[in-house]
């Protein structure tokens, strides 16, 4: 069932769309604005526009921000941030996912307690975006966004109270759920892409999206309070409810990062070397032995990892394991959960064994990555997993940070986000760079500045975001 889902989404990703001033990135053109929302209809559009801007904007462009590639084409590395990074993100996330997800969320309300799953999802979805483009931008409209009769002109709130009101939001929603009716729910099977409806895994996604953004304020602020709440409730705790976004492969049917590999280079990143293993992913890998080097790396010349700000020449690429048309969009994992888990035991904000999450957030990972990821193509034994984590030292903080930043592996905001808070590992830009760090910021898009006077003065783009130390 769920690949006639996909193959829906997509007819829908030919139906509707957005512009671009790069044309050979977009799939689709004309976006839709709707003026009623049925969620079997607009859920799986902002999905399929947020998971592919995700992966054509930034995904194939910032990756080597956070290093996990070498190099990516038009990337914002050495401190620019063009008009394709800013403006056609920041639209496509405003008006056509929030915007749409506004739609979806008020006739959901209306309706009443049967539609309190649809609202709780279209929430949820709001409150990830929003999160995302604070971790992009910095300060951006939140009070007063999307909301354009009342707020032409939105007010740009501080990253702080963004991140507050994403953790409000989540919690809204996980009350949405929580007052569904025992029978006479609407179906919303169809447009869910995600869970198909499951709103038990929908809530462990709310809360872990929570965990995440909490782990991120107290950076800065104590809200050990609230993170020691999430983790009393049901989080992420196994593969079978990661959240992602699955292709089934084939012509229109492939994940974005294949898609452009072999519209522009050729038949597959292997043969054509188009994007180059990261150096502080390859060492995190070689260096420990790390059973995910022969999942996420070819290099069958041994030429080790490009330079940092270099595309590789018979070095070591990202495995067509990885870059591959059937490789889903993923969201949130378990292994994060629980090296987040393992994080706050050391730092004694929880009485949890810090050994034993820690072993068991690898143990995830390599099980996701090797046995349990959609159209798994080179897999691990159960004796190889256990045999490597029970090889594993007692965990310090940095050891715990370092398994986080393989854990966001291809995640371009997660991974970014990860070695801000952390700092692990140390990155530096590439030697052309005329930042004196790695691209810690976008700069606002012109549209924005031009049409509203309360956009923020651009700071430089490797000013520190509020939530680093």
């Amino acid at each position: 069932m769920k690949k006639l889902y996909i193959i829906m989404m997509i007819g829908v990703m030919t139906i509707f769309g957005t512009t671009s001033c790069d044309e050979s990135l977009d799939i689709n053109t004309n976006p839709l604005v709707a003026s009623s929302a049925d969620p079997n209809a607009i859920l799986p559009y902002v999905l399929v526009q947020y998971s592919n801007r995700k992966a054509t904007e930034l995904g194939t462009r910032i990756l080597d921000v956070p290093q996990h590639v070498s190099a990516c084409f038009n990337s914002p590395r050495n401190g620019a941030t063009t008009s394709f990074l800013t403006g056609n993100t920041w639209f496509m996330m405003y008006n056509q996912v929030l915007g749409n997800l506004q739609l979806v969320e008020l006739d959901a309300k209306e309706a009443g307690a049967p539609s309190n799953n649809v609202a709780a999802i279209a929430v949820i979805l709001k409150a990830m975006t929003f999160y995302e483009l604070s971790s992009i931008w910095g300060d951006v409209p939140f009070s007063q966004a999307i909301n354009g009769q009342e707020f032409p002109l939105p007010t740009f709130d501080s990253q702080e109270n963004v991140f507050r009101g994403v953790v409000d939001l989540l919690d809204e929603a996980m009350t949405l759920i929580d007052g569904m009716p025992a029978t006479g729910v609407f179906d919303v099977s169809v447009g869910d892409l995600i869970y198909e409806g499951d709103m038990d895994n929908w809530r462990r996604f709310a809360n872990s999206l929570k965990l995440r953004v909490l782990m991120l304020l107290r950076n800065k602020v104590n809200v050990d309070a609230q993170i020691t709440t999430a983790l009393s409730q049901p989080l992420i705790e196994d593969n079978s409810q990661a959240a992602m976004l699955k292709y089934v492969g084939g012509p229109g049917q492939s994940h974005a990062y294949n898609q452009l590999v072999e519209a522009f280079f050729g038949i597959s990143n292997e043969a054509q070397e188009v994007y180059g293993v990261g150096e502080p992913l390859y060492d995190a890998l070689v260096n420990n032995s790390d059973p995910r080097e022969g999942l996420f790396i070819a290099d069958p010349d041994n030429g080790g990892a490009p330079d940092n700000g270099t595309f590789p020449a018979g070095e070591a690429v990202i495995a067509d394991n990885i870059i591959r048309d059937n490789y889903p969009d993923v969201w949130f994992l378990p292994s994060e959960v629980s090296l987040y888990r393992a994080e706050l035991a050391l730092l004694n904000v929880s009485s949890d064994d810090a050994q034993t999450y820690y072993n068991q957030g690898v143990t995830q990972a390599l099980q996701f990555w090797g046995q349990d990821i959609p159209g798994v193509v080179n897999t691990l034994s159960s004796s190889e997993i256990s045999t490597y984590v029970s090889s594993l030292a007692a965990p310090t903080l940095a050891d715990v940070h370092e398994q986080l930043y393989l854990e966001s592996f291809l995640r371009p905001v997660v991974a970014w986000n990860t070695v801000r808070r952390t700092g692990v590992p140390a990155l530096t830009p590439p030697p052309s760079a005329n930042i004196s760090t790695i691209l810690k910021r976008f700069n606002y898009p012109p549209d924005e500045i031009g049409s509203n006077p309360n956009t923020p003065t651009n700071l430089p783009t490797d000013s520190p975001m509020w939530f680093e130390k």
